[in-house]
């Protein structure tokens, strides 16, 4: 399972659904990754919003998940996504109103033949990869 900077988030603030859907993963014996640009999402709103301890649980999760670089098989892919997914959406660039982090961790998905787990069931269903919600 790719794991999404929002599932993450919610993890965080003890969200049920979410700490169900851990158990339910660990439970499975299913490997969560995280892509290396959820790690820059997270630490870029912890170093805005975060107390100490907010900070420490960040980084944490590096501890307990493998982390996934993107090299250049990776990057090719949210490349194609992306682009993808703006022509389906009126063929202009920035049409489908997805981030820049979201195509990565979706080719992560897709290069791993993987599901994203996420919240934002949208963004990943028009970057056409497998997504399960919390």
């Amino acid at each position: 399972m790719i794991l999404d900077t929002n599932y993450l988030v919610a993890l965080g603030k003890n969200d049920e659904g979410a700490f169900r859907k851990g158990v339910e993963l660990v439970e499975s014996g299913e490997t969560q990754w995280v892509p290396v640009p959820v790690i820059q999402e997270l630490e870029y709103g912890v170093a805005f919003t975060g107390s100490e301890a907010e900070k420490r649980r960040v980084r944490n999760v590096w501890s307990l998940y493998p982390p996934v670089e993107i090299n250049r098989e990776i990057a090719r892919r949210a490349g194609q996504l992306a682009a993808h997914a703006d022509l389906e959406n009126g063929g202009t660039v920035g049409a489908a109103g997805i981030d820049s982090i979201d195509p990565m961790v979706a080719a992560v998905a897709d290069v791993f033949d993987d599901a994203v787990l996420t919240d934002n069931v949208s963004d990943f269903e028009a970057l056409g990869v497998p997504v399960e919600s919390f």
